[in-house]
């Protein structure tokens, strides 16, 4: 477990909270401060629900719980109204919106250090330990918050939802040979999976993976059982393959960098921890709905078959060293990725996850 989040687990949460943030400046009167919020995706998807319920109630709770007087009112956009899935970052940037939930596996070439999970697979489904281990590296890493700067934002807290990837086909998948010769659409970052294995990428995002297979241009989906059973994928897709590929980071809850600025260290401070708070609740609540997610395939009349171990061992091992490709890449930028990958691999292995391949050597 990770130093940051020893105390989280250990104690109840508002207590943390109330002992992290302290007491601080109260102001003499309540003073409301105005932030719009945007996400391209609904609330029927995991981000958003969890930030409906979570993260902008727990801004306003803690601001509360300390003693003083401001109070957040938050201005939705979402569901498409504002941005749509993947334009948050931009939405953000340019100010049309003061906080967004962006999708940093969307924005690979933009904010490359964040695909560290993504040439990682196979280690851990713990999502909850990724946004931990994640938060850590950056407050230890300057680059991460550095990476931030050209798209005019202040990074909160990473976060993830999809913790354990799986192949949601049309077609059964009995095992690894069957994955040769399909169409696998997916995020972009994770289609290194699965070439290796003769499977075509085709680039997509949860918006449209329904319709890719659907239509028939897709063949399967590299999702996740929450996915699976928020977005009804399991109806154009109704054979899940368990392949046991791990989680990984794929959000980070970002703000405007001038409306940062403008907020009292009060608001600052309590929007730092929601995030964080975030982060723990959208990675259970993907535990949650995954664990369902195999039955109700099958009550839907699917067939659900997972990978042997055997199998898991070679495909990781078939996989090319995508991670030391991507180390090498930032190094050349002066990012220093290799000691970013050895410190999230080392938390990993110091967290008993149960890793298939040691991708820092």
């Amino acid at each position: 477990m990770t130093k940051r989040f020893e105390l989280l687990r250990a104690t109840p949460v508002a207590a943390v909270l109330a002992a992290g943030l302290g007491a601080g400046g109260a102001a003499t009167a309540q003073e409301t401060v105005q932030a719009s919020i945007v996400s391209g995706f609904s609330p029927s998807v995991a981000v958003v629900k969890i930030m409906q319920e979570v993260f902008m109630p727990r801004t306003n709770e803690i601001l509360a719980e300390n003693g003083n007087n401001y109070q957040v009112e938050w201005q939705e956009a979402f569901s498409g109204t504002l941005a749509k899935p993947g334009g948050e970052l931009e939405a953000v940037e340019t100010g049309l919106a003061d906080v967004g939930a962006i999708v940093t596996a969307i924005h690979s070439d933009k904010l490359p250090l964040y695909s560290i999970g993504y040439v990682t697979p196979f280690t851990t489904t713990d999502l909850v330990l990724i946004h931990e281990v994640m938060d850590d590296l950056t407050e230890e890493y300057p680059a991460f918050r550095e990476s931030w700067e050209p798209f005019n934002q202040v990074p909160l807290s990473v976060s993830g939802i999809g913790d354990n990837y799986i192949l949601c086909s049309r077609e059964p998948i009995e095992s690894t040979d069957d994955i040769d010769g399909l169409k696998v659409t997916g995020i972009g970052p994770n289609l290194r999976w699965v070439q290796p294995m003769g499977a075509a990428g085709v680039n997509g995002s949860l918006g449209d993976f329904y319709q890719l297979v659907e239509t028939g241009v897709a063949d399967a989906m590299l999702v996740w059982g929450e996915a699976v059973v928020s977005l009804k994928y399991y109806e154009v897709c109704s054979n899940y393959y368990d392949a046991r590929l791990g989680g990984a980071n794929a959000y980070v809850i970002s703000v405007n960098q001038q409306a940062w600025d403008s907020y009292p260290e009060e608001v600052q401070q309590a929007m730092t921890t929601a995030a964080q708070e975030f982060g723990v609740a959208i990675g259970e609540f993907s535990h949650e709905m995954g664990a369902k997610a195999r039955e109700i395939v099958k009550e839907n009349g699917g067939q659900v078959t997972e990978i042997t171990d055997e199998e898991r061992e070679a495909w990781a091992e078939t996989l090319p060293d995508i991670a030391g490709e991507w180390a090498g890449r930032l190094e050349e930028q002066g990012i220093p990725a290799e000691a970013i990958l050895d410190d999230y691999m080392q938390a990993m292995r110091d967290a008993g996850a149960p890793a298939v391949r040691d991708w820092d050597e």
